[in-house]
């Protein structure tokens, strides 16, 4: 386990990403309906199925009550 400690922090201190997440845009696919999530400029979005086609869900803005 210190073999596992050590090896990550000196990839921190090399300055290598250990994850990277890039926030949705609207139409990126998504998996659970009705969840929420917030775009690269802090605005709500919901995980909704679309109107038109298969069906499948997607990031929108615009979710209840709005």
């Amino acid at each position: 386990m210190s073999r596992l400690v050590t090896a990550v922090a000196a990839l921190a201190v090399a300055g290598v990403p250990l994850a990277y997440a890039q926030t949705p845009t609207p139409g990126d696919s998504c998996t659970v309906l009705h969840s929420t999530t917030q775009d690269a400029n802090g605005r709500t979005m919901w995980c909704n199925a679309t109107m038109t086609g298969d069906h499948s869900l997607v990031w929108q803005y615009g979710g209840p009550g709005e």
